[in-house]
């Protein structure tokens, strides 16, 4: 049900106090927490069949999780991961070859999912000399097969061996949940829950003066919000939530904004990537002349693909294709499009399906990696 709502009254009443007016955007799309929610905070048991890879993000009921298996008893394992959780079971953020042998042995064991963010893992394993249950919490390591499936920050290019090690034990769930935001409708509850800590108690104020000073630009790509405030925030240079100097304050698009680095915790919406990559074609922003500008202007969630298209020397890409009936009626956007091939890359599943019947050739994020070589020579 659409709810229209009159303010002016209010707004009257805030002139003749002599306050300032504050200006904001009410949204019809609030999306409440659900009891599901709360229990992926906590993480629970499913079969494996329950668990989907659509994308090649492991989700579960529409939500992006990470799975693992609790119970660690063979040989005694679970002292072992309680002092060293890296010698345990890995945890599974995506579909990978690791999985995949698992499904051709018939081994489907119950797994944990969780979107909890603090890679801490509640582990169990029997005590096969005095069958007592051991129970902790530890920190498992990521699956390396899995970021090299989804080529996470350009993971399949590093060498095996120490490079990969390395990057394993700087691996941070909240960047990763983060990276793949706009590919869920739903947020962790660990990002609800943080996401408005540490600011300061005047910080809508502050955040309203920031912008009004820039005119509502943001200050890496150029986009005028004015129109849209509600898709430009106000960045801490420093990453300091409660250092509201002026000098550590500046806009930023959403967009923009959540590509800073140590940005966790910042979930934007598949809606509001698309309206900023539309807004930069109507503006004239969304130019491309190197592969560094597709980085720039693409969801951070289509970089794994990018990086290897990139190695095959292919044409660049146009961002945030519009796909047009013949009434030039707007039924989908692409990814990353290239026009002249009819051949696209989607997020969204139904956008790829209207697209298709358009006549467009459309891969999924999950079949663009598998399927690079096809890809890439089709838009040769």
């Amino acid at each position: 049900m659409k709810l229209t709502v009159d303010f002016s009254s209010l707004q009257q009443a805030v002139t003749a106090m002599g306050a300032d007016l504050i200006e904001f955007e009410v949204s019809n799309k609030v999306i409440p927490i659900e009891p599901i929610d709360k229990q992926l905070g906590e993480g629970f048991e499913v079969n494996f069949e329950d668990i989907e890879f659509e994308t090649g993000l492991a989700s579960y009921q529409g939500r992006q999780v990470l799975l693992y298996i609790k119970d660690h008893s063979y040989n005694n394992k679970i002292y072992g991961v309680l002092e060293d959780g890296s010698k345990g079971n890995k945890f599974h953020v995506a579909d990978c070859e690791m999985l995949d042998r698992m499904r051709k042995k018939g081994r489907f064991d119950r797994y944990v999912v969780t979107n909890k963010l603090d890679g801490v893992f509640a582990v169990s394993g029997m005590d096969n000399r005095t069958s007592e249950l051991i129970e902790g919490e530890t920190k498992l390591n990521v699956c390396q097969y899995c970021l090299e499936a989804i080529n996470y920050q350009k993971f399949a290019s590093l060498n095996k061996g120490a490079p990969r090690r390395t990057f394993v034990q700087g691996f941070q769930l909240a960047d990763f949940f983060d990276t793949y935001s706009s590919f869920f409708k739903f947020m962790p509850t660990g990002v609800a829950n943080n996401s408005a800590t540490g600011y300061s108690k005047d910080w809508d104020h502050i955040s309203r003066k920031v912008r009004e000073k820039f005119n509502y630009q943001c200050q890496q790509c150029g986009l005028d919000l004015s129109q849209h405030k509600r898709l430009l925030h106000v960045h801490h240079i420093n990453g300091v939530k409660s250092d509201n100097s002026i000098t550590n304050l500046t806009p930023l698009c959403c967009d923009c904004h959540r590509k800073q680095p140590h940005h966790q915790h910042m979930f934007i919406k598949h809606e509001e990537t698309k309206a900023i990559s539309q807004l930069r074609k109507t503006q004239g922003l969304n130019v491309k002349e190197s592969w560094q500008d597709v980085y720039d202007l693409a969801d951070p969630g289509m970089h794994g693909v990018i990086d290897l298209l990139e190695k095959y020397h292919v044409s660049l890409p146009e961002v945030g294709e519009e796909i047009k009936t013949n009434k030039q009626e707007v039924v989908a956007e692409l990814e990353l499009a290239w026009p002249l091939k009819k051949v696209g890359i989607a997020i969204d599943k139904p956008e790829a399906i209207a697209a298709t019947k358009q006549g467009w050739k459309v891969y999924s994020m999950r079949h663009a990696l598998s399927q690079i070589d096809l890809l890439a020579s089709s838009i040769r």
